[in-house]
């Protein structure tokens, strides 16, 4: 995805926001349903502390001392009901992550129905990519590659779409046939690939089914034996080029060229600070401030579009030492609820031509530094 369509893509996020508008949807009925359910709360516990005041107060308090164990048993228990709550909450989510799919013998499954994949090479992951629908999220940015990179990173879903097409082309229909004594290496194989899918064709589906292929030996005709765990008498032969082209695969490739991706829906403030200044924005009731200045929604979205709009350049090998570098300019973006994490943009010096770009405190990346430059003259003129 070039440049320009990627810019493309924050001015919708910033300016219209439809597709966020969409999928918080569920979220503000979420929330909603749970400020209800707290006010329900609130006003049963108001009946009952009104209950207990009037029968109270037909008894004599006999001392201080009764009053504040009272007092103390009241706090106690609030705070064990607020602690089961937290634990009954916790539990749910566990729960809901631990959902048994069902091991296939013969997968079939299409691009559209994929929603995770992990390599592991020699026993060790080389990489994630999962499909991990939050509310605050936009639909599109529902994937994550979790390694190497974590849930800040934006998956480029064009990149994504098309290396699922060539998953899905594997056949697990006809196995192959292996000369006797040949040893096809599936048995035991570290080198795996798990996926993850649904056959439902609704896109909104979770995954329901797993596998996790064990690739063996390779063949004489360039092909490389595959079996899927737990049936491994059963083998199959997939091209190496093929395999090889999925394990050797580019991250930085899967991802969109931006530091993160802030849904401005999901915004309540932003501290920025340069080498010279600090400024703050922020959404208030629907109202847009630069400092305490009041502004057109236009000339809010139009500077928190270039806040997101430095691209990356490349992966940082290796970042230099604290004393090495020096900070240009941090931005952290405040969410408007608790479900966002929130996201703190730190650009460093590095080099004559680049900077260096932290997410959440975890350098991973090259800009070019007159791009950081630029937005730097670009917020100070802003705030003029």
């Amino acid at each position: 995805m070039d440049k320009k369509n990627m810019r493309k893509i924050l001015q919708k996020i910033a300016l219209l926001g439809i597709i966020a508008s969409l999928s918080m949807f569920t979220l503000g009925g979420c929330q909603k349903q749970t400020t209800e359910t707290k006010e329900t709360k609130t006003e049963t516990k108001a009946e009952e502390s009104e209950d207990k005041t009037e029968k109270e107060g037909t008894k004599e308090v006999e001392n201080t001392e009764d009053t504040n164990g009272e007092a103390e048993e009241k706090t106690e228990e609030a705070a064990d009901e607020e602690k089961t709550e937290t634990e009954e909450k916790t539990e749910e989510k566990t729960e809901e992550k631990k959902v048994e799919l069902e091991k296939t013998e013969h997968p079939t499954f299409t691009s559209d129905g994929i929603r995770k994949l992990v390599l592991n090479r020699d026993g060790e992951e080389i990489f994630s990519l999962s499909k991990e629908p939050a509310d605050y999220k936009m639909e599109f940015d529902y994937w994550e590659i979790l390694n190497p990179y974590d849930e800040t990173a934006t998956v480029n879903t064009e990149t994504m779409y098309k290396l699922f097409d060539v998953l899905s082309g594997f056949d697990f229909s006809t196995t192959a046939e292996v000369p006797d004594g040949t040893d096809t290496g599936v048995e035991g194989s570290t080198t795996t690939m798990q996926i993850d899918y649904t056959e439902s064709t609704d896109t909104s589906a979770e995954a329901d089914k797993t596998v996790t292929l064990l690739l063996g030996n390779e063949d004489d005709l360039g092909n490389r034996y595959v079996a899927v765990a737990g049936y491994e008498n059963e083998v199959y032969t997939i091209p190496s080029s093929t395999l090889e082209a999925i394990y050797n695969l580019n991250p930085f490739d899967y991802i969109l060229k931006i530091p993160a991706l802030v849904n401005i829906d999901t915004v309540e403030s932003i501290d920025i600070k340069t080498k010279e200044s600090s400024y703050t924005m922020k959404i208030k009731d629907g109202k847009y401030y630069m400092g305490d200045k009041e502004v057109e929604k236009e000339t809010f979205t139009t500077l928190y579009q270039a806040l997101l709009n430095v691209m990356l350049d490349s992966n940082l090998d290796t970042p230099k030492a604290d004393n090495e570098k020096e900070e240009v300019l941090r931005m952290v973006f405040h969410r408007s609820t608790k479900e966002a994490p929130e996201i703190t943009l730190t650009y460093y010096t590095y080099d004559g031509n680049y900077d260096s770009v932290a997410v959440n405190g975890t350098e991973r990346y090259l800009v070019k530094n007159a791009d950081v430059n630029a937005l730097v003259q670009q917020i100070a003129e802003a705030f003029k």
